[in-house]
């Protein structure tokens, strides 16, 4: 159990310093090349991994159907999930993206649980979606501030409001990810080969269309040590997955619950900090609501939370 909670709290922080990376190149570079970076080192560390089982005879690809659903959820999860999260992050800043996009995820992966897997909602979890989705409520209402803030004027509601939206449609393709992994993950199909196809995806497609859209130029634009800082974040971003699936193991749910929480106090903190992310009340409150919603939902399986810890 301890071992457990370590390693959730260690995809916690990993997670939080990806967040953290994110924020600031967010405003920095292309941010269609961060994402394309972040997914690269994934797909770098895998791919031998996957070659020598193909080579011990195990069996990596999946059937051809399958190879096709995951190959379109890796194009929304890259252009519909994590580039409007890094988009949010440019626009609203941490301590508003990170909180509405994981609570997002939670409600609708529970949601979808029940209308795709007819699983049960429970009266907890139904009042856990009501906490979180009040939240977000008032996250639209305390975004403007932060908004100014990184911007240094004065920001249009349409965009600030573009942006929660934007963090949460993030949420709901992420919800969206976890039940395809529940639904794709058997016997035959490992978590590894799934998570591959959804980064090698995303390298790709982002990869050329940022080369396209800026040239080389931009490659060469970018100091050593920011390039180096986006191979520690895609690091990093494995680590927090292999962290809370090995956690979610030998560990409850409840347990991960809390430390997802954390995540997003150590957001809202980092945003503050670091960025200088102006507090106020809203803001306050709609933290308050969303840690009290993420702490007593229960998920129906622990495997949503595969994807859920992450943003």
């Amino acid at each position: 159990m301890v071992f457990g909670v370590a390693c959730c709290i260690v995809s916690a922080l990993a997670y939080t310093a990806v967040n953290i990376c994110l924020r600031f190149m967010s405003t920095q570079f292309d941010k269609v090349w961060v994402v394309c970076m972040k997914e690269l080192m994934t797909v770098v560390i895998l791919a031998p991994w996957l070659l020598a089982q193909f080579f011990r005879g195990r069996k990596v690809l999946p059937g051809t159907r399958l190879l096709i659903v995951l190959t379109v959820m890796g194009l929304l999860t890259q252009w519909a999930g994590n580039l409007p999260v890094i988009w949010a992050m440019s626009k609203v800043g941490l301590s508003i993206t990170v909180p509405v996009a994981l609570g997002t995820n939670l409600t609708f992966s529970a949601v979808l649980g029940w209308l795709i897997l007819r699983e049960r909602i429970t009266s907890m979890s139904a009042f856990a979606i009501v906490l979180m989705s009040l939240s977000i409520v008032l996250f639209s209402l305390g975004a403007s501030r932060v908004s100014e803030s990184i911007t240094g004027t004065n920001v249009s509601a349409t965009i600030t409001i573009l942006a929660v939206l934007a963090a949460v449609m993030a949420g709901i393709v992420f919800a969206c990810l976890a039940i395809v992994i529940r639904r794709s993950v058997t016997g035959s199909t490992s978590p590894g080969i799934v998570v591959f196809m959804i980064t090698f995806v995303g390298v790709i497609t982002l990869g050329p269309w940022s080369l396209y859209q800026n040239g080389l130029d931009m490659v060469y634009k970018i100091p050593i040590a920011d390039h180096l800082l986006m191979i520690l974040m895609g690091t990093l971003n494995l680590v927090g997955f292999i962290s809370v699936a090995k956690g979610l193991e030998i560990t409850t749910v409840a347990h991960a619950n809390v430390l997802t929480a954390s995540q997003v106090a150590m957001g809202v903190v980092a945003g503050m900090v670091l960025f200088g992310e102006p507090p106020s009340s809203w803001l306050i409150l709609g933290v308050c609501l969303a840690i009290a919603g993420i702490i007593i939902i229960r998920p129906a399986h622990e495997e949503e939370l595969e994807v859920s810890t992450g943003v």
